[in-house]
């Protein structure tokens, strides 16, 4: 896994990655990382803006989300609001 694939800080390193979502402009990704103070596991979203990655709005540690119940709701969510169908594209947003 290399850093130019997910551009997180440089004080960070990539050990791995999973892209949630991944297009010419988004890039939505959780990514292990390790850094001077251990390993993480953070939830990223970037957007691609004059050639350039920047972070747009999250850069967390979930590490300690507990992931069964995330998984459970979204779910929930999906069969409650019948929300089973193709993903719609993007909106552009400008700068």
């Amino acid at each position: 896994m290399s850093e130019s694939r997910y551009p997180v800080s440089a004080t960070f390193k990539v050990l791995d990655g999973h892209d949630v979502y991944r297009s010419d402009n988004l890039i939505v990704a959780l990514v292990v990382v390790e850094s001077q103070y251990g390993r993480d596991l953070r939830l990223y979203r970037w957007m691609k803006r004059k050639e350039q990655w920047k972070v747009d709005l999250c850069r967390m540690s979930v590490k300690r989300w507990k992931w069964a119940e995330v998984a459970a709701k979204a779910s929930e969510f999906i069969e409650k609001y019948n929300l089973k169908g193709p993903a719609g594209p993007e909106p552009a947003i400008e700068d």
